[in-house]
This record gives C-alpha cells, structure tokens and sequence, in this order.
C-alpha cells in the first residue's frame, strides 16, 4: 500500500473510533426506548417510504436479510409494524407502521433532536457552521453528489488571501511553482482590490467550505481579464468548472465587455480544454523559467458577441 494512502487510512480509522465512541455516548442518552439504533433505523427507512417491502430496505440499508427479518418479526409483534399481501408479487408483503409504530418513531426521533440540540448549544456559532459544513463535505465527498451542495456568491472580506492562499499552496503541490508565483497572486490581488475599474469574484463553497473561485477583473470599458480560476481537487470532474465560467462569462455579456482574455499555462490541461469549449484561443506563448524552468505561458482571447 502506497505510504500516503496508509497515512490517510490510519486518520479515517482513527476518527471512526472517535466518531464510533461519540455515536455510541450519544445514542445511550437518546434512545430511551427498548429498540437499538438499527431498529430505529428500519423504523426511519420504513415511515419515510410510507411503504415498502423487506427486500427494498435490504437494498437501502445493506442489511442482513436474516437480522433484518427478525427485526420485522419484533416490529409485527409488538404492533409497530403491519403487512400486507403485493398486488404484484404473492410472495412480498407492503410494510407500512402502525398507529403506534408511528408515534414510537416520533418520540425518538423528538428526543434524539433533543440531545443533538444540547450538544450543539455548548457550541460557538462559529464551530456549529465548521461541523455542519465539515458533514456536508464529508457527505458529499463520499457519495459523489457534491454537486448538489454547491452554492456560488460573491467574494467578501478574507476572501482574497484565501485566494493567494490556496493557489500558492496547490500550485506549488502539482506544478512546483514557488515564491515567485505566490507574489504574483499577490501583486495581482493588490492590484484588483485597488483598481478603479469594475471586477468580481465568485466563491464556489460546499457548506462553510470554500472549494473554488473564479474571477472577472476589469481592464478598461471594453476589456476584462479573466483571473485565479481554481477549483479542489476533490471538486474536480463533477461540471463546477462550467458552472464558474458560466457565471463569469454572463457577467462580461451584462456589463458589455466586447473583449476577454486570460492568462495560463500550458501544464493546465484541463482548465486549456474548457477554454476552448468557451470559445478562447491562444494568441501569445512566451518562456516564464521564472515560474519554473521550462514553463510556457500563454494568453487566451475571446471576442464577445
């Protein structure tokens, strides 16, 4: 196993331990019933669905047909859970609760409410928003939908050396870029903060987490300069890319910018391929040994129509 992986292996056990403990502490506090968290669980699947069979919580759950049949047997006996014949299928039975399944839920679910609000009262507003945003990222991460948790606004206070920040940081990583580059963000971002010609950025975050930016600078009335264009790694290949640049390009379209061009490099593959399906093309490439010995940059233009 690649020593990185084990390292990031070792950190995910490391916090299942912590997160097992804390769920473990947690659930002996809220679930003030005689079900475990897995029961509460079938409990959940099956007042969400309003109806469904064994099979379809096998399939949502992942569950042991075995176990979760036993389970059924519990719910069916203790009038939490009834059945009925498939009008489709002679040998499924449509699993729906109870009038007193329903409450059953109702009231764990109010006091596991109950806990997690106290729990989060010890808590600054500030850690709230990092541990609600962490979960989204966790959760969007892992499910690969972290697309659907993507909100785009308009760059504010901080903003602008996390810009510097992260590009030095990650540019450095996958290219071996150095100081001289990380100055350049800075003069540039200097510059842009001082200019008395229109500009925005755009900060693309998942939950508190900011996970990509892009920016319009304004040169003159014509002419905009499209600049720091990043987007995580983690959050690459899910169409954030399009989504920046689609909001950046309209933005030159309202404010009837005839002209837009870029600066980048040739090591840039994938940001080189969007451009293009944007309708830039290169115009200018020259040597920048200063960046890093054998980088080529180039500037892209597009004329609006």
């Amino acid at each position: 196993m690649d020593r990185k992986i084990e390292e990031f292996v070792a950190e995910i056990r490391d916090f299942n331990r912590f997160y097992t403990n804390f769920i473990g502490l947690v659930n002996r506090n809220i679930l003030q019933s005689p079900y475990s968290l897995a029961e509460v669980r079938v409990l959940l699947e099956i007042d969400a669905a309003g109806q469904c069979t064994a099979r379809d919580l096998t399939r949502k759950l992942d569950i042991d047909p075995g176990y979760l049949s036993r389970m059924l047997s519990r719910f069916t006996k203790n009038a939490l859970v009834e059945g009925s014949m498939s009008p489709s299928d002679s040998r499924a039975k449509i699993l729906s609760l109870t009038d007193k399944g329903r409450e059953t839920f109702r009231q764990v679910s109010r006091e596991s409410s109950r806990q997690v609000a106290r729990i989060l009262e010890k808590l600054s507003e500030t850690d709230r928003k990092k541990l609600v945003g962490s979960m989204r990222s966790i959760k969007g991460i892992l499910s690969n939908r972290k697309d659907k948790e993507i909100t785009i606004r308009n760059h504010r206070i901080g903003d602008l050396g996390y810009i510097t920040y992260r590009h030095a940081i990650l540019y450095q990583e996958e290219y071996g870029l150095g100081p001289v580059f990380e100055e350049y963000l800075l003069e540039g971002l200097l510059a842009f903060s001082r200019s008395e010609q229109p500009g925005a950025i755009w900060i693309a975050e998942n939950g508190d987490q900011i996970v990509g930016f892009i920016a319009m600078a304004g040169i003159d009335s014509e002419t905009a300069q499209l600049r720091w264009f990043l987007i995580e790694p983690e959050y690459r290949g899910i169409g954030l890319g399009r989504r920046l640049m689609t909001v950046a390009m309209d933005h030159c379209r309202k404010k009837g910018y005839r002209k837009v061009f870029l600066w980048t490099f040739s090591d840039l593959l994938a940001a080189r391929h969007l451009y293009k399906e944007y309708g830039f093309h290169v115009t200018e490439e020259h040597p920048n040994d200063s960046w890093k010995p054998g980088l080529v940059e180039e500037r892209w233009d597009i004329a609006m129509e």
